[in-house]
């Protein structure tokens, strides 16, 4: 090997003891970065937990978040979280969180939801602010996702569908009979059917229907649609209020379905046709209905019983005293 060979050899290992230098070195600042990084990791811990995995629709749900942090360290939990489609923050407030000796300290707070869709729903991720005491700046981490499956109150032999049944061979001779049975059947149905029609006409021009008797019916209608059992809550309670509202503009000639809230409640205060306990039922009453309708509030299927039996109650102890004799 001559002068010139061995110099090149000497070279090109020199040169791989370098590349295998450098490489030691990157991958000895990649560990050292790794680790910065998990020592950089954020110092507040957040677990979410449901009081529930499975709820029906409407039922109030609590999410528990717990923040484990260092001492010396500040936790601001937001009030109310940014709402889904179907998911509903109703309130939240602190909770004591159980602490044992010699572990990182730990606070919470609960928040209460609804489900307005059967299915499986996720509680979204919420935000919680930390920082240090003495800094100025807020750094940010967020809880978890929480599943929730929310069942109807539409039971499965509600929703069954019966096979159709099979076809009946019948002969010439009795389709013929079938037929004309039919007709004779149609004939007499329309009979009584205008007979009927022209009596109720009769009727309704000799007397006009009652205050409470058109509220009355009307409040049997809206409870046999079952609007809860299907999820509508909101149109339940519009429904359920406009009922109450046109029974006062009629019995006591007060033009509460154009009136707010407010407005028709201040007017009644100063009526002394209505008795102070039936104006204190109508407030709790009318303020509920506007909790649902307008602040999205989640009553619970139990309230929604409540607010029926309020308003048939109202009806039926501010009837006419007339009306109550007739029917006696």
């Amino acid at each position: 090997m001559t002068v010139t060979e061995i110099r090149f050899v000497t070279l090109k290992m020199n040169s791989m003891r370098k590349i295998i230098c450098f490489l030691c070195l990157l991958i000895a600042f990649a560990g050292s970065a790794a680790f910065a990084a998990d020592e950089a990791e954020a110092p507040v811990r957040i677990t979410a937990e449901a009081d529930k995995d499975r709820a029906y629709i409407g039922d109030r749900v609590k999410i528990d978040i717990i923040a484990t942090k260092p001492e010396g360290y500040e936790i601001i939990f937001p009030d109310i979280s940014a709402e889904q489609e179907y998911v509903s923050f109703i309130t939240s407030y602190p909770i004591d969180v159980s602490q044992k000796k010699g572990e990182p300290l730990r606070v919470g707070r609960e928040y209460v939801v609804s489900i307005y869709a059967p299915g499986t729903h996720v509680i979204p991720p919420i935000p919680v602010k930390y920082r240090k005491q003495g800094e100025e700046e807020w750094q940010s981490t967020e809880s978890g996702r929480v599943p929730i499956e929310v069942l109807s109150l539409v039971t499965d032999d509600d929703k069954d569908i019966r096979d159709i049944k099979g076809l009946i061979v019948i002969g010439v001779s009795g389709f013929w009979w079938l037929a004309l049975l039919a007709v004779i059947l149609a004939a007499a149905g329309c009979y009584l059917w205008w007979r009927c029609r022209v009596k109720r006409a009769c009727e309704e021009e000799i007397r006009e229907k009652s205050a409470y008797e058109i509220a009355y019916e009307q409040l049997m209608e809206l409870k046999a649609m079952d609007l809860p059992g299907k999820g509508q809550v909101k149109e339940y309670y519009i429904r359920l209020s406009d009922i109450v509202r046109r029974y006062l503009e009629k019995r006591f000639a007060f033009k509460a379905p154009e009136m707010t809230t407010e407005e028709f409640l201040a007017a009644l205060k100063g009526s002394p046709e209505v008795a102070n306990e039936h104006k204190k039922l109508l407030k709790e009453f009318l303020s509920h209905c506007d909790m649902v309708k307008f602040a999205k509030y989640g009553p619970t299927p139990l309230e929604m019983v409540d607010s029926f039996t309020a308003a048939l109650n109202l009806v039926e102890q501010t009837r006419l005293a007339e009306e109550e004799e007739g029917e006696e």
